[in-house]
């Protein structure tokens, strides 16, 4: 039990943790920068499938392949996984699962941020 709050603490200190790309805030909200490899086209199945049993529309998620614009977006390895401009994955294949999750986590985390100067506002 030791082992798994550890790797819950260190997980969750990583989500703090997350870069952010400013060139890839621009456009879709979910990008998955993937190149020809079956990896890369593993995690691209994956997160459209993430994508589309959360619900989302299909214009929330952009495919870069391109390795120019990939690098013009700061990602080093591919497959990787950006989240309103976070980079939440990179150099690893996830599961529908797993990316459904990172997707509510930073997607909920962005909307808390635009909230929160609006409430400290009304209590001014």
């Amino acid at each position: 039990m030791a082992i798994i709050r550890i790797l819950d603490v260190k997980q969750k200190r990583m989500a703090k943790q997350r870069p952010f790309l400013p060139a890839a805030a621009e456009g879709a909200r979910i990008k998955i920068c993937a190149t020809g490899c079956s990896h890369c086209s593993a995690m691209r199945e994956n997160t459209k499938e993430a994508v589309r049993l959360l619900g989302l529309p299909e214009e929330e998620l952009e495919c870069v392949s391109d390795f120019a614009s990939i690098a013009k977006l700061g990602v080093m390895s591919t497959p990787s996984l950006i989240i309103d401009g976070r980079l939440v994955s990179s150099g690893r294949v996830l599961g529908v699962d797993r990316i459904m999750g990172l997707i509510i986590e930073v997607m909920s985390e962005t909307e808390n941020k635009k909230n929160a100067p609006a409430a400290e506002e009304t209590h001014e």
